[in-house]
């Protein structure tokens, strides 16, 4: 019956006995579907697969760029393994990504909570505090390089004029906190947005009842708001946690990664780029890849959890 139906159709649309035209097929829906999205696949094709294919094969090679690579299968994921220059990098960027995490949450919420309130100048202050998304991380890290230079930097200016004396930013004890420092301010912008979206969205007759039954603030908060925004915080914690794992700009901006700074995207680069062991840099490479997918993996498990509790 649908062939038959289908057989009348092109019959009357193209004539008896007369093949339908290259431009006719191409504009058929089948078709013309793939056609749109070709241009999409064919930049995801060059460039996303194409390299990450092309950087998981050079995983299993030994050498640098001048052609002269031997294939050595899974030797440089066990040398990777037992490499303690590996571990610190890895445990650095753990450290920094937990720190970073829950400082921009925790800055993130209570400023959510405040501009949940109508007040004067609200617009102007949320624009305000939008700036450090809009300036790129390489810019910010340079100009914050400047201002916490301990000689001549505006902030050890401004603490040797309040009696506080200068500090040494970028010691070794204190510049891979001030690395986060950094990493916090211009991020938590994001977290108190999506935060606050998610306030105004919450529905209002729930929060009235326990107003009307005497429940608290805090109490309000911890058992309807907090509960309700745990779906945003997870999505929140998921994409920081991809961004984080590939830090970069900070600390070609400051440090480059000495004083104790280096971290796992760094030591990608370092290896590749500047030792040239494109086999070895492309494993640390895949690695950080993986530990991404694993991350995301169980924090969008842990999404879905929250989601169906919600309902």
């Amino acid at each position: 019956m649908s062939n038959a139906k289908n057989n009348a159709t092109a019959i009357s649309t193209y004539g008896l006995g007369r093949k339908p035209s290259i431009w006719e097929n191409l504009s058929n829906e089948k078709y013309f579907k793939w056609i749109l999205i070709a241009p999409l696949l064919i930049v995801l094709l060059v460039f996303m697969f194409y390299p990450l294919i092309y950087c998981i094969y050079n995983s299993f090679l030994q050498g640098g760029v001048s052609g002269d690579s031997a294939f050595i299968a899974f030797e440089n994921y066990k040398y990777m393994l037992r490499d303690r220059s590996f571990w610190i990098p890895f445990s650095r960027t753990a450290q920094v990504a937990v720190i970073c995490i829950f400082f921009e949450l925790l800055i993130g919420l209570g400023l959510a909570v405040l501009w949940n309130r109508d007040f004067k100048g609200m617009n102007l202050v949320r624009g305000l505090v939008l700036l450090p998304l809009l300036v790129a991380p390489l810019i910010l890290s340079l100009v914050w390089n400047f201002l916490l230079e301990y000689n001549i930097g505006f902030i050890n200016q401004i603490f040797v004029t309040i009696g506080i004396g200068r500090i040494k930013w970028w010691s070794l004890q204190m510049a891979l906190y001030t690395i986060c420092g950094i990493t916090i301010w211009q991020w938590f912008p994001f977290s108190a947005l999506v935060l606050l979206s998610g306030l105004k969205s919450l529905p209002k007759d729930v929060f009235e009842a326990a107003r009307v039954d005497g429940a608290t603030g805090w109490y309000t908060f911890k058992r309807l708001s907090f509960p309700m925004l745990s779906p945003l915080i997870i999505i929140i914690v998921l994409l920081r946690t991809m961004w984080l794992v590939r830090l970069f700009d900070p600390l070609y901006g400051t440090t480059r990664g000495g004083v104790g700074t280096e971290l796992l995207d760094w030591m990608v680069y370092r290896t590749t780029f500047v030792y040239f062991d494109v086999g070895y840099g492309s494993t640390l490479a895949i690695m950080s890849l993986y530990l991404t997918i694993i991350i995301s993996a169980i924090l969008f498990r842990q999404l879905i959890k929250a989601l169906n509790t919600d309902k």
